[in-house]
């Protein structure tokens, strides 16, 4: 998630990528997957007054106005600056920690959530994800308690929702085939958490997005 400090009109821009992506598979050995695999690196600040932070900064700005115009070859553009961004990253001397049980237990949550986003449109009970991650139904719920701030079912509705933007975009969408194609088995109970998430009717949201 993110939130918006002070009302400072913002902009949230999200860049998701494989690590395979960001420098060849020649030199990710060395300077990709320790990073990624690093057990105190969840999150890093990017400070705009520092120089490092600011060619961040603004070579994430310059992809995003490649996605935005989409020139000729923009794809090429993009790939040309991720390794910039990465060099600015691990230029800066942080210090990697690997402590093998936080390693086991971020494996372990990638596993549950890869098999919710494979199996997103079945029906799933709190088993089939602890089953996923190898973990009993409580200690399933505390991995998710303390990595997402959620429990597993909410997760899990709020995935849906998330896929059911995309289609309720469609000009021959109908909300109750959307509901019932991104794993709702009611569409009330579909309308009921999707307001709760946007603030809004699905079909509220379809019209807006129509016009």
């Amino acid at each position: 998630m993110a939130q918006e400090k002070d009302r400072s009109g913002c902009v949230y821009i999200c860049l998701n990528l494989s690590p395979y992506f960001v420098l060849s598979q020649e030199l990710y050995p060395n300077y990709v997957k320790p990073y990624v695999q690093a057990t105190n690196l969840p999150y890093l600040y990017i400070d705009a007054n520092e120089i490092w932070g600011k060619n961040i900064l603004d070579a994430i700005l310059e992809i995003y106005q490649c996605i935005e115009q989409k020139s000729q070859y923009y794809e090429i553009d993009i790939s040309m600056r991720l390794p910039f961004i990465w060099k600015n990253l691990i230029d800066n001397g942080f210090k990697l920690e690997f402590v093998q049980t936080e390693i086991v237990k971020s494996q372990r949550m990638k596993q549950m959530l890869s098999w919710i986003q494979q199996h997103y449109t079945e029906k799933i009970m709190l088993e089939d994800i602890a089953r996923a991650g190898q973990l009993s139904r409580s200690e399933c719920c505390r991995y998710f308690k303390r990595f997402l701030k959620c429990t597993p079912l909410n997760y899990v509705i709020d995935f849906r929702i998330q896929k059911s933007l995309y289609l309720l975009q469609q000009d021959d969408s109908n909300i109750t085939e959307v509901a019932y194609q991104v794993g709702f088995n009611s569409t009330s109970y579909f309308i009921n958490k999707f307001r709760d998430s946007m603030n809004m009717t699905p079909l509220a949201y379809k019209k807006n997005k129509m016009q």
